[in-house]
Parts: structure tokens; sequence; C-alpha cells
């Protein structure tokens, strides 16, 4: 009998295809699991926010029962090709785009955004391949998974709150790549770069690349796009989705699509039409010259650098804040100081974020509210100024989640606009 640990999203959609197979399962979490009768079972599938270090792993262990994920499962009933998507910013950006660029009649989407895995295995009967976007929750119970192929985004301090260590968070994402055919590697990480890949490696970077590596750099105005078969380009002004992230996320999504079999003329055709999912470097609309954007997927500094990045030009005043997740606000320096003109925190750990970032930013405000906080960047602001909600924090301390937050900032944003 089977044990599905979990009854959130994905235990649900587990438990739908094992009925599908006709196998024998029970389904329990924390409030109804008895470990004494663990034995009864002969494997234990596990959610993916069970962490490593829950007493369902240790007990599995002393009774030496099989334990490991959802996606793990669902892959033993899946007879196409996959490509997976990881890292720890821009993951569902690149998954859509990733989708988008074959062609979304031709490959189904998934993992960690959109629906479970097996949900898909349940519905398409591997018909069709499928992107999945995997989180390192998900990695962690691999086993047997192989992808044909795997990209790896980026790669900074998350989830330490689960991983407990950085090192464990990284060797974590390794565990992915150990059999893919082929990896999409970012060659600006000195943690990716060298990512262990059994087979074929393709790299994109924001500088030149050395010769005879295939993948994609950028060069003056440039895209390029480097094969051993094919060379092509892309002007930096037809990008369709602002911020250097989100580069890194296209050249990653092109370099993928290409190695899928995709044609340049129309992966090229095809990225002109794709639209930035919402919450992520979002233009909300302006008012008084006063241009908004609303970045509340960013939970992480290493975002928050990316979207300040965005705009070298431009003043910014920052809206910020939540629940603190790991990294460090002192690694904004550079970016705070040069043009960032004031900084508004919000949420739970503002006190926090306030003590890191105070000896190089002259202007920080600290109010209660998302709504008091756009209001207040309003007044700040002159024309040709950016309000830029880019948080660094998780949401839950004020909001149900990051898509909550985004609605919250937009509502705000109107509100001025109707005052």
């Amino acid at each position: 009998m089977i044990l599905i640990f979990g009854k959130g999203k994905t235990g649900k959609s587990l438990e739908k295809l094992i009925k599908s197979l006709n196998l024998k399962y029970e389904i329990r979490d924390d409030k109804d699991i008895k470990y004494s009768h663990l034995n009864r079972y002969s494997e234990i599938i596990v959610s993916p926010g069970i962490p490593f270090h829950h007493k369902i792993f240790k007990k599995s262990k002393e009774l030496k029962i099989p334990i490991y994920g959802e996606v793990e499962f669902a892959y033993r009933y899946f007879k196409n090709r996959i490509i997976a998507v990881t890292g720890t910013d821009g993951k569902s950006t690149t998954t859509k785009l990733i989708q988008h660029l074959i062609g979304v009649e031709n490959i189904d989407i998934g993992g960690n955004y959109g629906i479970p895995f097996s949900e898909i295995v349940l519905k398409n009967k591997s018909v069709k391949p499928t992107v999945l976007e995997l989180s390192s929750f998900q990695i962690y119970t691999l086993k047997n998974f192989n992808a044909d192929i795997g990209v790896f985004l980026n790669l900074y301090p998350d989830h330490l709150d689960w991983h407990k260590r950085f090192l464990h968070y990284r060797y974590t994402k390794y565990k992915l790549f150990k059999k893919v055919k082929n990896a999409v590697l970012n060659f600006d990480s000195k943690y990716i770069k060298n990512c262990p890949s059994p087979e074929k490696k393709y790299y994109f970077s924001l500088e030149k690349l050395p010769e005879n590596i295939e993948g994609a750099y950028i060069s003056e105005n440039n895209v390029n796009f480097v094969f051993k078969k094919d060379r092509f380009s892309l002007n930096l002004e037809d990008i369709p989705i602002k911020g250097i992230h989100n580069l890194q996320n296209i050249m990653a999504s092109v370099i993928t699509a290409y190695i899928f079999g995709i044609k340049p003329d129309d992966i090229l055709e095809r990225l002109k039409s794709f639209k930035p999912l919402p919450h992520r470097m979002e233009y909300i609309g302006s008012k008084e010259g006063v241009s908004f954007y609303n970045d509340s997927k960013a939970t992480t500094v290493q975002s928050v650098k990316m979207a300040l990045k965005s705009f070298p030009e431009k003043r910014v005043i920052l809206i910020a804040g939540g629940i603190y997740k790991g990294g460090n606000f002192s690694d904004l320096k550079n970016e705070l100081s040069h043009h960032v003109k004031k900084v508004i925190l919000i949420g739970r750990d503002k006190q926090k974020i306030y003590n890191e970032i105070k000896h190089f930013v002259t202007d920080i405000e600290n109010t209660k509210t998302l709504e008091n906080a756009v209001n207040i960047a309003f007044k700040s602001a002159e024309k040709g100024d950016v309000v830029l909600l880019s948080p660094g924090c998780s949401s839950f301390d004020m909001f149900k989640n990051f898509e909550e937050r985004g609605l919250k900032f937009i509502e705000a944003f109107r509100n001025l606009n109707n005052g």
C-alpha cells in the first residue's frame, strides 16, 4: 500500500493518478498520521512542502521504506520528453516562455507552476512533451527522474528555513542535472557554470562567451545565439519583457527551444508576442509622469537587485519588506546608493531591513500598509521617477500570497488615479 503524505494541491492530484492506476493507498498528513503503523506501507510519497528534516523521513529510513516525491512517482508513468526548469528566481517566466516558443498546442506545462505533474500524466496519457518548473523541494526527493533538457537559471540563498544551509540548497539543485541529456546553464554564476552534468552543456551569459561554447550572450545591442549549425541574433530593443534577469530568462528559453527542435525564425517570431507574467516587473501605468512597476514576485534580495538594475537611468522609489527569507539587503549597496532616491519599508521585518541599509540610503520611511507606501511614494516622486514594488521578502505576514500583494499594489495605484 502507498502512503501519500500531504493533503494539499499536490497530494490531491497524486491521489487522482493513483486511483486511476487502481493502486491501494492512504492519504495522511501531520494531523492523522500514526507512525506506529508506517510498516504497513510499501512506499511513501511526500508533498513538496515536507522538509527533509521532518520526522517522516527519519522514520521511513529506520523502517527501510522507500520515500520520494510526487514528481518522481508521476515520472514512472510518463513516456515523453521533459524539459525541467529550476533556479532561485525566474522559473515561472522561463517555463511559460519555453512553452510559448515551442507552441502552447505542442507542449504541456506544470510542476511548481500551473498544475502538478501527476495531473498532467493523468490528463494527457503521455501524448505531449512537458515543461516542468521544479523547486528545490521537488528536486530533493528525485531518484530516477531524468529530463531531456535541464535549465539552471541562477542560484542565491533562499528557502534556508527548509534547507538550513546554502550548501544543502545548492547540492539539492545539482541533483536535477546528474542525468540530463542537455543542460542549459548560467555561465555568469560560479555555482552553476561547473554544475555536474554528464552530457551536452549550453551556456548563456551577459558577456561574450569563450570560443567553441554553444549558447547565448549579450554583445553591444544584441543577444547573440551561437550553435554549431546556426547563428542568429536579436536586437535588445525587440525584447518584449523588461529587466536584466529577463534577458537571462530569454536566452535560456531560446536555447531550450532550439535544442528541442524549433527553427530560429519561428523562435524569434514567437518571442515578439510573449506577454510577461503578472507581478514580475509588470508595468501597471503612470500618473503625472511617474511610472509604477509591480514586481511582487521578487521575494529574494537578488531579485530586487536585478529589478533595480533594470532602471539604470531612472530615479527609483523602492517599496520593500515582508517576511525576511535570507540574504542581506546590504548587498544592494551599489544600486541603492546610485539611483534609489527613497526606500519605503513595510511588513514584519522592516526594522531588520532598515538596519541593513541605513548607512547608505539617506531617505528611508517605515509604514504599516502597502496603500500608505504607494501614497508616500507618489508624494515623494517627481516626473520621470519610477515607483517600484520589489519586496525582497515573502508576503505571508500581510497577504495570502505574492499575487494578492501585487493586486493590492495595483489597486492602490488605481486609487491614486481616481483621486
